[in-house]
């Protein structure tokens, strides 16, 4: 018969992060979960190694913080070995950005095949305490269950672009549009790639978003897919960040393509992508409301009204029936 593992989760961090993630495992225990952390496991005089080498054929999953001094005594060449060493064992690994880290560091940048979680605006934070105990058990939260079915879109993006590209995807949810985001569709600890090429069928069209430094199809993963799609002749949509201070230099195959520019008129560019998803008109757009005579308060009222009555199944309104003037 074969053994069990005893505990549910690894915890790899610097030591000067120790209080954050002690406060994280605490939580996790609240919870139910059996978590492996150093200072419990190491008794006094073992080395180091040799004990995290037993560990690893004893845990469910692995999750390696991230502070803002790096991971002090963990080398990069041991983070390797171990991931590599969870990868073999089929256990997930979930790189977890603690307060005061926007991304993942160039040194460890080998971490990005993993969804990563964020603690960006505290340790205290619900729903992403949740999300890690996702990873950790590989079950869907309760409080988020997956809906099946297809997508509308998948958003490419550097990972510096996240946030931003997570408030464009919030705002083509309201809009009637289902986004394929890493973030929300990838379990933490899980590789994206994996899970991307068994639904990649089901997705529609593909949104590659250019910010100001890095662009995704620098990678050769993400250049794959994109490549899918136009093979498949799907529409493939390079979309500007606001952030793109200078004309971006696109690669030839997405150079003859119309992009969706956010770095000019937010509403026209919504109008835009939704566009370019569907590849059906969404109503009137903001410049026509513009030739119109409908000033910019006016306008932003309408493209609001225009959500509002989407999200309530209402057809949307012609500039003829809400012109109030003869």
């Amino acid at each position: 018969m074969v053994n069990q593992p005893e505990f549910d989760v690894f915890l790899a961090h610097n030591s000067q992060d120790k209080p954050q993630v002690k406060a994280i495992a605490s939580e996790l225990k609240r919870r139910g979960l059996k978590v492996w952390i150093d200072e419990e496991q190491i008794l006094p005089g073992r080395p180091f190694q040799d004990v995290i080498q037993q560990a690893i054929s004893n845990v469910k999953s692995a999750a390696i913080f991230i502070g803002s001094q790096g991971l002090g005594k963990w080398q990069v060449m041991e983070l390797r070995i171990l991931i590599s060493q969870c990868v073999d064992a089929d256990i997930p690994v979930i790189p977890v950005l603690l307060p005061g880290v926007e991304g993942i560091p160039g040194d460890l940048l080998f971490l990005q095949q993993f969804n990563c979680l964020s603690f960006a605006s505290g340790i205290d934070d619900v729903g992403v305490l949740d999300k890690l105990v996702s990873g950790i058990t590989q079950e869907q939260p309760k409080s988020s269950p997956k809906t099946a079915g297809n997508f509308d879109v998948l958003l490419c993006y550097d990972d510096e672009d996240r946030s931003e590209v997570q408030q464009i995807a919030e705002q083509l949810r309201q809009r009637q549009i289902r986004p394929w985001l890493n973030l929300w569709e990838v379990p933490p600890g899980r590789s994206w790639q994996e899970l991307l090429a068994a639904q990649i069928a089901q997705i529609h069209s593909v949104a590659i978003f250019i910010g100001s430094k890095s662009s995704p199809w620098q990678k050769e993963e993400i250049e794959s897919f994109i490549w899918e799609f136009i093979e498949l002749k799907r529409p493939v949509i390079p979309v500007i960040l606001p952030n793109v201070l200078q004309e971006p230099q696109l690669p030839i195959y997405l150079r003859s393509r119309t992009r969706v520019d956010f770095h000019q008129d937010k509403a026209e560019a919504f109008y835009n992508l939704e566009w370019g998803i569907t590849q059906r008109k969404p109503g009137n757009s903001p410049k026509i409301l513009e030739e119109n005579n409908f000033s910019v308060q006016e306008t932003n009222c309408y493209v609001r009204l225009e959500e509002l009555l989407v999200q309530h199944g209402v057809n949307k309104p012609s500039i003829r029936q809400l012109t109030l003037y003869p």
